[in-house]
């Protein structure tokens, strides 16, 4: 039978968010973000595991609400995304996991994912010739291309050099689902290309796969940037409001 596992990477240092703490255990609505993470997945009750690969001089991990859960794991990670989730899948094929098994892959500073989103990917991986897929949705703004000229410090002088055609664009988000055998393979060809990716979808697209899109929400953001976790507040307070 086909398991589902979790792997939610949480090394990173979050040099834009700009704080000593690393973002996903900043707090917002009286939790961590990664507690708000967590809490999503447990949730659903459907994944085997729910692997967090953390920097091994990680100090704040033990103090999340669910560091104890059962179906709750904390391993070491690496040096960059794509090595921390590769400890992960290492993690998950050392309990047994079948090469046809699920992988939730998803960024530990997305609190704000829900269980509608969650279940809709659950409805595609069902289907039988489905080879993996990603959250996201359709690109909505003007998109600019741009450069900056020399001599110009950080953020100053910075051009548009041309409009791009935002026709069959999409913001890729997380969770990004695929079968373990065939993203344990994609990273490894990555890494022996020494191709550096910024998402298992891209991993996979390099061995010639093309994932499939499933439409998210726009509330689904991640934290990068201080004023992100304004805009997070605001939408969990709205949902504790309005109940769903």
């Amino acid at each position: 039978m086909t398991k589902i596992w979790a792997v939610i990477p949480a090394g990173g240092e979050g040099l834009r968010y700009g704080s000593e703490t690393p973002k996903q255990y900043s707090t917002v609505a009286g939790l961590m973000v990664l507690e708000h993470v967590i809490k999503a997945f447990l949730a659903l009750n459907v994944f085997e595991s729910i692997v967090v690969p953390i920097p091994s001089v990680d100090k704040h991990f033990h103090r999340l609400a669910d560091a104890k859960h059962e179906s709750v794991v904390s391993i070491t990670g690496g040096l960059e995304r794509a090595d921390s989730v590769y400890a992960g899948l290492e993690w998950i094929r050392a309990q047994g996991a079948g090469k046809n098994d699920w992988i939730f892959v998803h960024d530990a500073a997305r609190p704000l994912i829900t269980q509608d989103e969650l279940n809709a990917l659950l409805s595609v991986i069902d289907l039988p010739d489905c080879p993996g897929v990603v959250l996201g949705v359709p690109s909505s703004d003007t998109l600019k291309r741009a450069n900056q000229k020399r001599g110009h410090g950080e953020g100053v002088g910075i051009y548009i050099t041309e409009t791009v055609d935002r026709v069959g664009l999409w913001h890729a988000m997380t969770p990004q689902v695929f079968r373990l055998s065939d993203l344990v393979d994609a990273l490894d060809q990555v890494k022996a290309s020494g191709l550096l990716v910024t998402d298992e979808a891209q991993a996979m697209e390099a061995t010639g796969t093309h994932p499939w899109l499933v439409r998210g929400l726009r509330t689904n953001v991640k934290l990068t940037y201080p004023e992100d976790l304004q805009l997070i507040e605001a939408i969990l307070s709205i949902r504790r409001e309005v109940p769903t």
